[in-house]
């Protein structure tokens, strides 16, 4: 097995950003604050996705799929 250098550095600041996401996702009257749109963007940003990877992503886009569908079936 072959050993390769890790940069902590870089490492901290993904766990760092990680948990920033993960806050705002947790925190509700915060991210409620925010239009549905801002969410999408939020959640299908590369960034995010590199983040929190491909099964939490779709996940937190699954949730804001049915909010919609909540939201539209109230309307109606």
């Amino acid at each position: 097995m072959e050993k390769r250098p890790v940069d902590i550095l870089y490492l901290q600041d993904l766990i760092f950003e990680r948990r920033q996401i993960v806050a705002l996702l947790e925190d509700q009257e915060l991210w409620r604050q925010l239009t549905l749109e801002q969410r999408f963007a939020i959640v299908e940003s590369t960034e995010f996705v590199a983040l929190m990877g491909e099964t939490f992503t779709a996940e937190t886009r699954y949730r804001l799929e049915s909010e919609i569908e909540a939201l539209t079936a109230t309307t109606h």
